[in-house]
C-alpha cells in the first residue's frame, strides 16, 4: 500500500514559520532574561515582522501554491493580504512601544501575543479549507481576548476583554456550526471540492447548505463588525489599550474579509440570489449604523470604532460585487484595505502621541486647539480624517472611487449611491475634529508632553502612515494594478 504524504512548499510557508518562531523566541527570551531592556524585544519583534514581510514578497506564487492538500494556499491574493496583515502588525508594535501606559506591562507577553495573533490571521487568509479558517480565527481571537484586557489594573479593560470573549465565543459557535452543516451537505470542507460538488450535484445546494452558509456569514460578520453584529465594537475599542485597538481595527478585518472573499468566490455563485439580498442589506445597515452613530460620540476611540463599522459596510459593497464574479471588486477590496490600514492606524497613532505625561486624550474636546499647541500632530490627524471621509487628493478618496466603481460595473447601482450618501454624512464627524483642532481655543493649558524612549517609534509610524495616505491618493495606479494582478491566481 502506498502512503501519500501531504506536499509542503517551504518557501510559501516561511512567512508564517518566521512569525510563530519569533513569537516563541520572544516569550522564552523574556522568561529567561526578564531584566533585558524593553526596546530590545520591540526591535526583535519589528525584525521578525519585517523578515516575514520580505519572505512573503520574495515568494512568487505559481501553479503549485497549495500545501497540505489545500490547507495552506499561497497565491497572489494571499501574498497581498500577508503584506497588509504584517504591515498592520508592524505599525501596532510601533504604537505599543510609544504608548506610555504599556511601559510597565510585560513586553514579552504583549509582543508574543501580537505575533501569535498575526500568525492566526495569516493562516485564516491563506487557505481554502473551512477547518483552517476556523483554526486561524481562534488563534488570533484568543490572543486578542487577552490583549484587550492586558492592562489588568484598568476596570474598563477587563470589561472590554470579557465582552469580547463572550460575544466572540458565541459567534465562533455559529461559524463552526455553519461549517458543519456545509460539510454535511457537500461532503467536504475544501472550498474547491465544495464548489465542484455543487456544480455536478445541484441537489447538494439543500436547505442545510444554505443554512450553513448563513451561519458562516453570521460568524464572519461578527469579526468584521458588520450589522447587526457590531454591538461589541465601541465598548471593546474604548476599553482596550489604544495600540491594541489600532491592531484589532485593521488586522482581524483583513483576515476575516479575506476568508469571506474566498468562501463567496467558491460557493457564492451557486448559493442563489438570496445571498445577494443578504449582502446588500448588510452593507446598507452597516455603513448607515456606523456613520449615524459616530455623529453623537464624544470619545474619539468610540468615534473611530463606529467609523470602522462604516468602512466595513463599504467593503461589504465589494463583497456583494465579488458574488457576481467581479475581479475588479477583489482588486478594489485589496487596495481599499491597504489605504484603510494606513489611515486608521495613523489616526490611532496621533491619539497615542497626543497623550501628555503618560495620559491619553480620549475625549474629542481634548483636541481643541491642538493645531496651535502641537501643529504637526494636528496636521497629521487632519490628513487622516480627510482621507477617512474620502476627500481628494488622499488615498481614501481613490479607494472609495475604485470600490464603488467596481460595484456599479457588477450591476449594482443603488448600493454605491447609498454608500456615497453615507460618505457625505461621515464628513460631518470627521471634519468636526479638524474644526475643533484649528478653530477653537485650548480648553486648558496643555501639559508639556513627556517624550519617553518610545517617541521615535510613534514618529516612525506616523510618517509611514501619512506618506502612504498621500502617495496612494496622488499616485495610486501602480498599487491598484498590483492589487488587480494579485487576483489573477485566486483559486
Amino acid at each position: 500500500m502506498t502512503i501519500a504524504f501531504p506536499q509542503f512548499h517551504w518557501a510559501y510557508l516561511l512567512p508564517v514559520i518566521l512569525v510563530v518562531a519569533g513569537a516563541v523566541f520572544i516569550l522564552l527570551w523574556d522568561a529567561f532574561f526578564p531584566q533585558r531592556e524593553r526596546s530590545f524585544l520591540v526591535t526583535l519583534a519589528l525584525a521578525v515582522l519585517a523578515s516575514a514581510l520580505g519572505a512573503s514578497l520574495a515568494a512568487q506564487p505559481g501553479s503549485e501554491a497549495a500545501s497540505m492538500g489545500g490547507m495552506y494556499l499561497y497565491d497572489g491574493f494571499t501574498r497581498f493580504v500577508f503584506a497588509l496583515i504584517l504591515l498592520s502588525s508592524f505599525l501596532s508594535v510601533l504604537l505599543a512601544a510609544a504608548q506610555r501606559s504599556l511601559d510597565e506591562a510585560p513586553a514579552g507577553d504583549y509582543l508574543g501575543l501580537i505575533l501569535f495573533a498575526t500568525s492566526g490571521m495569516m493562516l485564516m487568509a491563506a487557505t481554502r479549507s473551512l477547518l483552517m479558517v476556523f483554526v486561524g480565527l481562534e488563534i488570533f481571537s484568543l490572543s486578542l481576548y487577552v490583549l484587550a484586557g492586558f492592562l489588568r489594573g484598568q476596570p474598563e479593560g477587563n470589561e472590554a476583554a470579557l465582552k469580547y470573549f463572550l460575544l466572540g465565543s458565541f459567534a465562533s459557535g455559529f461559524l463552526l456550526y455553519g461549517m458543519a452543516l456545509i460539510f454535511g451537505a457537500a461532503g467536504s470542507v475544501d472550498l474547491m471540492e465544495i464548489a465542484q460538488r455543487l456544480t455536478t450535484h445541484p441537489p447538494s445546494r439543500s436547505p442545510a447548505f444554505l443554512l450553513g452558509l448563513g451561519f458562516v456569514v453570521v460568524g464572519l460578520g461578527f469579526k468584521v463588525a458588520a450589522a447587526p453584529f457590531y454591538m461589541w465594537t465601541p465598548d471593546v475599542y474604548e476599553g482596550s489599550p489604544t495600540a491594541v485597538t489600532a491592531f484589532m481595527s485593521v488586522g482581524p478585518k483583513v483576515a476575516a474579509f479575506a476568508a469571506f472573499f474566498r468562501i463567496l468566490l467558491a460557493v457564492g455563485p451557486r448559493a442563489g440570489a438570496e445571498l445577494d439580498a443578504i449582502l446588500w442589506v448588510m452593507a446598507v445597515l452597516t455603513m448607515t449604523a456606523g456613520n449615524v452613530s459616530a455623529i453623537w460620540q464624544s470619545n474619539i476611540k468610540r468615534m473611530l470604532a463606529y467609523s470602522s463599522i462604516a468602512h466595513a459596510g463599504y467593503i461589504l459593497v465589494a463583497l456583494a460585487a465579488v458574488r457576481r464574479g467581479s475581479d475588479l471588486a477583489t482588486g478594489s477590496f485589496l487596495f481599499y484595505m491597504l489605504v484603510y490600514a494606513l489611515m486608521n492606524m495613523g489616526a490611532f497613532c496621533v491619539v497615542v502621541a497626543a497623550g501628555a505625561r503618560g495620559g491619553e486624550r480620549t475625549r474629542i474636546e481634548d483636541y481643541a486647539g491642538l493645531g496651535y499647541t502641537r501643529p504637526a500632530l494636528a496636521a497629521a490627524m487632519a490628513l487622516f480624517m480627510v482621507s477617512l471621509a474620502g476627500i481628494p487628493p488622499t488615498g481614501g478618496f481613490v479607494a472609495k472611487f475604485y470600490l464603488f466603481g467596481a460595484a456599479v460595473k457588477a450591476g449594482f447601482v443603488w448600493l454605491p449611491v447609498i454608500a456615497v450618501l453615507n460618505s457625505v454624512v461621515s464628513v460631518y464627524y470627521y471634519l468636526r475634529l479638524v474644526v475643533l483642532m484649528y478653530m477653537h481655543e485650548p480648553g486648558e493649558a496643555p501639559a508639556r508632553p513627556s517624550l519617553g524612549p518610545g517617541w521615535s517609534y510613534a514618529l516612525a509610524a506616523l510618517l509611514l502612515a501619512a506618506v502612504g495616505v498621500l502617495n496612494f491618493g496622488i499616485f495610486p495606479s501602480s498599487f491598484f494594478e498590483l492589487a488587480l494582478r494579485s487576483t489573477l491566481l485566486l483559486n
